[in-house]
């Protein structure tokens, strides 16, 4: 059977165990928010890298656009000179 504790019951803990529990624990939670930290910083980046993406690729779908409209007005005045299509 276990006995039930009594109101009367010490606990002895030594300061050094005590000191270097409180040092564990400090640096547990430092970790921790530092870890945190890291992940915020990481997650503002990532969304600074897709708004980078989305720009870009507008800029090349407009690239090729200006691109496309220039082939085309060259295939134009070629088939004009050949006569394969009226002016």
């Amino acid at each position: 059977m276990s006995k039930a504790i009594s109101e009367d019951a010490q606990i002895h803990i030594s300061v050094a165990f005590l000191i270097k529990a409180m040092v564990a624990v400090g640096i547990a939670v430092s970790s921790f928010f530092q870890i945190q930290n890291e992940f915020a910083e990481q997650d503002r980046r990532i969304k600074l890298l897709e708004e980078k993406v989305l720009i870009l690729n507008a800029s090349v779908e407009g690239i090729e656009t200006s691109h496309i409209e220039k082939l085309e007005e060259t295939n134009r005045s070629l088939m004009q000179r050949l006569g394969l299509r009226k002016p």
